[in-house]
C-alpha cells in the first residue's frame, strides 16, 4: 500500500521513528527524516539509501518548528501522504521534582506539535482525497500515573484527540491511526526512567514488531493499535476496576511516586 508513496517521520533518528523508516524503505516508500540529530538522520538516510530520503534537523519544542517543517516541505517540492508523529519523550519523576521548563517542554512536543503537524498536513491529504496518519501515543494514555503524571496526561491527550479524528477525517479519505506501545526497548525508555527497573523490563518488547503493528493498522485503517497482549490486557483492565483503583495500581507498577 505504501510503496511509492512519502512518509514523514518526527522522531526519526532512533527507536520507534527509525524502525518505520527501514520497513517503510523495504516497502519502497519515499522518506522525509525529521529529528533534532543530524548525524543520527544522515547515518539512516545513507543506510536507506535504496529510496528517496530527505533529511531535515528540527527541534519541535519550538512553538514555530511546524509551520517551518510545513513550509520546508513545500519548498522543497515534496508531497506527504503518510505523516508519522513519533517524536515525543517523558520523565519518571513526581510532579514537583520537575521544573515546569521541563513539563511544559514536554506538552509542547508530545501535543502541541502533533496537533499543530496534524492539521497542517491533513489539509492537502484532504484536498487529494488520499492521507494516512500515524500518531504515536502510548499504553499510559489508559492510566493517569502519579508519579509520571504529565507524561501520562500527554498520551492520553493524543489518543483522544486521533480516536476523534479517526472518526472526523475518514469522510475525507484519510485514515488516523493511534500507535498505543507499552514498554519498548528504545533509547526514551532508558531516559525516562533513568535506571531501568528489572521487573518493566523483562516486559518490554523489541522496537521491530512494536513499529510493524503500528504501520499494519494504517494499512488496515485501525483507529488503535496496542502492541503485545500483555498491554492489550492491561488497557482491558482499566474498562473492569474501578478509576481509583486505576490510579493506585498505575502508581504502584509505574509511577514509584513514593
Amino acid at each position: 500500500m505504501f510503496s511509492g508513496k512519502t512518509a514523514l517521520i518526527t522522531g526519526a533518528s532512533s527507536g520507534i521513528g527509525a524502525e518505520m523508516a527501514r520497513q517503510l524503505a523495504a516497502l519502497g516508500c519515499q522518506l522525509i527524516l525529521v529529528a533534532r540529530r543530524t548525524e543520527r538522520l544522515d547515518a539512516l538516510a545513507e543506510e536507506l539509501s535504496k529510496v528517496s530520503v530527505q533529511v531535515i534537523t528540527l527541534d519541535l519544542s519550538d512553538p514555530l518548528a511546524p509551520q517551518r517543517l510545513f513550509d520546508e516541505v513545500a519548498r522543497r517540492g515534496l508531497k506527504v501522504d503518510v505523516l508519522i508523529n513519533n517524536a515525543g519523550f517523558g520523565f519518571q519523576k513526581p510532579l514537583l521534582a520537575m521544573s515546569l521548563e521541563e513539563q511544559l517542554g514536554m506538552v509542547d512536543v508530545n501535543d502541541r506539535a502533533l496537533l499543530a503537524l496534524t492539521r497542517l498536513f491533513a489539509q492537502p491529504m484532504v484536498e487529494r482525497g488520499e492521507g494516512w496518519i500515524l500518531n504515536v501515543s502510548s499504553v499510559s494514555a489508559w492510566f493517569p500515573i502519579p508519579g509520571m503524571a504529565t507524561y501520562a496526561a500527554s498520551k492520553a491527550f493524543v489518543q483522544t484527540l486521533s480516536r476523534a479524528l479517526h472518526e472526523e477525517l475518514k469522510p475525507a479519505g484519510i485514515t488516523v491511526t493511534t500507535l498505543s506501545p507499552g514498554g519498548t526497548r528504545t533509547e526514551f525508555s532508558c531516559k525516562a526512567r533513568g535506571k531501568m527497573d528489572p521487573s518493566l523490563e523483562k516486559a518490554m518488547m523489541p522496537v521491530e514488531p512494536v513499529a510493524r503493528a503500528g504501520l499494519l493498522g494504517l494499512a488496515r485503517g485501525q483507529s488503535v493499535v496496542v502492541p503485545g497482549m500483555l498491554y492489550r490486557f492491561m488497557t482491558g483492565l482499566t474498562r473492569c476496576l474501578p478509576d481509583t483503583w486505576v490510579v493506585r495500581l498505575a502508581g504502584a507498577v509505574m509511577g514509584r511516586h513514593r
